[in-house]
C-alpha cells in the first residue's frame, strides 16, 4: 500500500506545484511539506483538509485508516504554537520551582541548619522532586522541539502521579501506623491503666485516625491513582473511552480543590504566626507569602493544563475517527 508521504507527493506534482508553491499556501514552511513527503510527520486534521482541497483529492486516497491513526499519535496533542510554547514555560517554571527547593534543602543541609534549629530532611521528599525534575526538564525538550506527542505527555503524567503517588500519599501513611497503632490502644484502654492515658471520650481517637487517614485517600491517594491509570490508559496506550478522560479530569480537579485548601490553610496559619508570635518579622512574611502563591499558581496551572491537553487529544481522536468512518 502506498503511504501518505507518497500519495502527497504524487497528488502534488499532479497539479503541478512545487513543495514551495505547496508550503505557501498552507502557511507552513517548504521543510514541513518536506518531512510529510518523507514520512517522517504528518500535518493536522485540519491542514489535511485544506490539503484535500488545494490538491482535488479526497483524504481516503491521501490516507488510509491507520495513517489517520497516526496523524493524531505520531503528532504534537497541542499544536497550537501560542498554547505549546505556554505549556514550555509552565514546565520550566515547575522545574525552577523543584530545582529551587532541592538547592535550598541541599544548602541547608550542608550548613547543618536542620541540627542547629532543629528542621528534618525526608528523603522521600527529595527523591520525588528530583523525579519531578527530570521528567519536566523533558517535558520541557519536547514542548520545545514540538515533539510532546501523546505518548511522551502520558509517560510524564504517569511518573508525575506516580511518584505523588508512592513517595507522598504511600509514605505518609506507611510513616503514620506507629502513631496510629497507639491511638487504637489509648482508644482500647480509656482508663488509662495499661498505657498511662486517661481520654474520657475513647471515640475521638477513632475519629481523628479517619479523618487522617481520609485527608490523605482524597487529596493524594485517590487523584493520583486515578490520573496514574488514566495516563497510561489514554495516553500512552490510546485509550479512546471517554472513562479515561473523565478520570484525568476528577483527578485534576481534586487536585485544584486540595491546592486551594492548602493555599487558603497557609495564609490563615501565616496570619496567627505574624500576629501572636514575637520572633515573626516582615521580610519571613513576604517570603513565605510569596511562596505560597508561587506554589498556588504553578498547581492550578499544571492541574487546567492536563484536563486541557485530555480535552484535546480526546476531540482530536474522535474526530480522526469521524473521518475514517465518512462514507
Amino acid at each position: 500500500m502506498v503511504g501518505f508521504g507518497e500519495q502527497l507527493r504524487s497528488a502534488r506534482e499532479s497539479n503541478g506545484l512545487t513543495q514551495k508553491a505547496l508550503a505557501e499556501q498552507l502557511y507552513v514552511t517548504r521543510q514541513t511539506v518536506s518531512r510529510w513527503e518523507c514520512s517522517e510527520r504528518y500535518p493536522d486534521i485540519i491542514t489535511l483538509k485544506k490539503i484535500s482541497e488545494i490538491l482535488s483529492v479526497s483524504l481516503d486516497d491521501l490516507l488510509s485508516g491507520k495513517e489517520m491513526t497516526n496523524v493524531v499519535e505520531k503528532n504534537p496533542v497541542v499544536e497550537n504554537k501560542t498554547i505549546n510554547a505556554i505549556t514550555s514555560v509552565l514546565y520550566a517554571l515547575i522545574a525552577m520551582s523543584v530545582f529551587m527547593k532541592i538547592a535550598l534543602d541541599m544548602g541547608l543541609l550542608y550548613i547543618h541548619a536542620n541540627e542547629r534549629f532543629g528542621g528534618y530532611f525526608p528523603l522521600s521528599v527529595e527523591l520525588e522532586r528530583i523525579i519531578l525534575l527530570i521528567i519536566f526538564s523533558y517535558g520541557i525538550y519536547s514542548a520545545v522541539k514540538d515533539t510532546l506527542t501523546p505518548k511522551r505527555i502520558g509517560i510524564i503524567l504517569l511518573i508525575y502521579f506516580g511518584a505523588h503517588l508512592l513517595l507522598d500519599g504511600g509514605i505518609r501513611l506507611y510513616s503514620r501506623i506507629p502513631d496510629y497503632s497507639q491511638m487504637l490502644k489509648h482508644a482500647m484502654d480509656p482508663g488509662g491503666e495499661k498505657y498511662g492515658v486517661v481520654s474520657n471520650n475513647p471515640g475521638s481517637y477513632y475519629i481523628m485516625i479517619i479523618r487522617n487517614v481520609f485527608k490523605i485517600v482524597w487529596t493524594t491517594i485517590i487523584p493520583c491513582a486515578l490520573g496514574a491509570i488514566a495516563s497510561l490508559g489514554f495516553f500512552i496506550r490510546d485509550g479512546k473511552r471517554k472513562l479515561w478522560v473523565n478520570m484525568l479530569t476528577i483527578a485534576s480537579a481534586l487536585i485544584i480543590l486540595d491546592t486551594v485548601i492548602r493555599f487558603i490553610k497557609s495564609f490563615r496559619m501565616e496570619k496567627f504566626y505574624t500576629i501572636n508570635n514575637s520572633l515573626a518579622s516582615y521580610d519571613h512574611a513576604i517570603v513565605n507569602i510569596n511562596a505560597f502563591i508561587a506554589d498556588f499558581l504553578l498547581g492550578i496551572a499544571l492541574s487546567v493544563l492536563i484536563i486541557y491537553q485530555t480535552y484535546t487529544l480526546y476531540r482530536k481522536r474522535r474526530t480522526a475517527m469521524d473521518l475514517v468512518n465518512e462514507p
